[in-house]
């Protein structure tokens, strides 16, 4: 099944633009709730990751035929929302300090998003590779 031309592109900049926007939301949104950024950045880059692998089933549709084990998902949903939520944290109290909730949210979400890209293309990557198609 060949994949159109730019559909992986489209589908890198949706995640992209949902995660980051997703984060930054959330972080607006849960920062009266919570004191701890650290705790507010993870918990932002979770909802980004959540959002971005719902994102790339939406733009992949039915080119996106993951048959992995859910373990494997939920293992780099975790990997991906601690690494990206702990360097969003740290690269936002670099741009400013004491750094904005939005701000937390949006870096995390944007490194998040950037991370589940990397699994979703690689996933989708093997899978076009795997069935012998080229596209």
């Amino acid at each position: 099944m060949a994949v159109q031309r730019g559909v992986v592109s489209m589908s890198v900049l949706v995640i992209m633009l949902v995660g980051t926007i997703s984060g930054a939301v959330v972080g607006l949104i849960i920062s009266s709730h919570l004191t701890n950024q650290v705790v507010l950045a993870i918990i932002c880059a979770f909802v980004a990751a959540i959002l971005a692998l719902a994102a790339s089933y939406r733009t992949l549709g039915r080119n996106l035929n993951i048959s992995l084990p859910p373990s494997v998902i939920l293992w780099n949903v975790a990997m991906a929302s601690l690494i990206g939520g702990l360097a969003g944290h740290e690269l936002s109290v670099d741009l400013r300090d004491p750094p904005a909730p939005p701000l937390v949210g949006g870096i995390s979400g944007v490194l998040t998003s950037l991370l589940m890209v990397t699994f979703v293309v690689t996933i989708f990557m093997l899978r076009d590779r795997l069935s012998g198609t080229r596209s």
